[in-house]
């Protein structure tokens, strides 16, 4: 990769003996912390990171968002895609893995919008496309015309990338491009602080309207709805996928065969009972997937009884804290007494108490909020949490 740094040979020969010396140092240290794990059980489970295409094994499911989005793009009805749910429920870890979900004809390309050096400019998000767009072609077999440099987007941006897209675009032949778009309400966020001008909507919609070997997937936690009228009126024909919870058989699948390498058994009940507990959330699955192995390394077993999960729903508090202070800190409520107000109906639902009938316009408002971000729901006109591993996290809080 140093030449691409722009490195000339006489510096990369300087790298090279220093370069060698850490991969031995690294070898050596690979060397050692494997014999220390002699013994010791495969922990595959990945907790926090998306899980990304060469470890396909531990991504489980998705299947029909994969199809109905190739359906679509075949049907060529021209939508613009949007794929929504909570944080952490696998969003990035299924576009990460759709090149080999997908068929040869159809090239998804992912743009990660909370990289700054795609959203400081509108010549730096024109760059940032085409880069992305040339980079993940290649890695599916395609080569497509070398990108423009960095400075030929500066002065017209939109016009160098419109150039090269018609270029690269004859290329393709009958193939489609799916441009998907992670995170993108910073988008957003960027125009609000000026870094990105309004003619950004402009030249999606033309893209969008004009090239039909072109489609769009934006991919946040939120629908266009709610992030405001500029994208609601800009994007017009829209389809809004929802992405929730894995279906019991892939989560089921998830915590049999995570590696094939994988030897930790369960005791009849817990695999059934770690579903029931993270309601198959696929960060959940990895976290208490990733705190049972640790025990069973810790007690020198190669079977998790319900004491070891016991003591891994404790781990995973632990570990998994920064996921649960999200959700009591960003999806009780919008305003400062929204969330007040949320946190307060939470340790209520926690306690096993229903939130009052005659509440105020502000408990109400944090209520919806958080049906609306799957925190709660409503059955039979009671409300509860919808995930029992977050009602327990509550609960530790609200006894605490």
């Amino acid at each position: 990769q140093l030449p691409g740094l722009g490195l000339k040979p006489p510096e990369i020969k300087r790298w090279q003996p220093v370069i060698t010396r850490w991969q031995r140092v690294i070898e050596l240290e690979l060397e050692e912390q494997k014999k220390q794990s002699q013994g010791e059980q495969l922990n595959p489970f990945q907790v926090g990171n998306p899980v990304r295409i060469n470890r396909d094994r531990l991504f489980k499911g998705r299947r029909k968002f994969a199809d109905d989005i190739v359906r679509r793009i075949l049907n060529r009805d021209r939508p613009t895609l949007i794929l929504y749910g909570p944080r952490r429920c696998g969003k990035t870890s299924f576009l990460y893995n759709l090149p080999r979900m997908f068929p040869s004809d159809v090239l998804p390309i992912f743009l990660d919008m909370q990289s700054a050096a795609i959203t400081s400019s509108e010549a730096d998000f024109c760059q940032g496309l085409v880069r992305a767009i040339y980079k993940d072609s290649k890695s599916q077999g395609v080569l497509l015309p070398t990108p423009p440099k960095r400075n030929q987007f500066q002065e017209s941006p939109y016009t160098v990338l419109e150039d090269w897209l018609d270029e690269a675009l004859e290329k393709l032949e009958d193939r489609q491009l799916l441009l998907n778009l992670d995170e993108f309400e910073k988008i957003g966020t960027a125009i609000n602080e000026k870094q990105i001008s309004l003619r950004l909507f402009d030249e999606l919609r033309h893209l969008i309207q004009h090239y039909d070997q072109l489609w769009f997937l934006f991919s946040g936690v939120k629908t266009l709805k709610e992030i405001g009228p500029n994208w609601s009126s800009y994007f017009i024909s829209v389809v809004p996928m929802e992405m929730l919870y894995l279906e019991p058989e892939e989560a089921r699948e998830l915590l049999l065969d995570p590696d094939p390498d994988f030897t930790l058994r369960y005791n009849e009940g817990i695999v059934e009972e770690v579903l029931k507990l993270t309601r198959c959330q696929p960060y959940l699955l990895q976290l208490l997937g990733a705190a049972m192995v640790t025990q069973a390394n810790l007690h020198h077993t190669d079977t998790i009884t319900p004491e070891l999960l016991k003591a891994a729903i404790e781990d995973g508090f632990i570990k998994g804290e920064p996921y649960f202070t999200n959700i009591w800190t960003e999806f009780t409520g919008e305003s400062e007494e929204e969330i007040l107000a949320g946190q307060s109906l939470l340790l209520k639902l926690a306690k096993g108490e229903q939130p009052n009938k005659n509440r105020d316009d502000i408990s109400e408002k944090a209520l919806q909020y958080m049906l609306r971000h799957h925190i709660i729901e409503e059955i039979d006109s009671l409300y509860d949490f919808e995930i029992l591993l977050v009602k327990m996290w509550v609960k530790q809080r609200a006894n605490a």
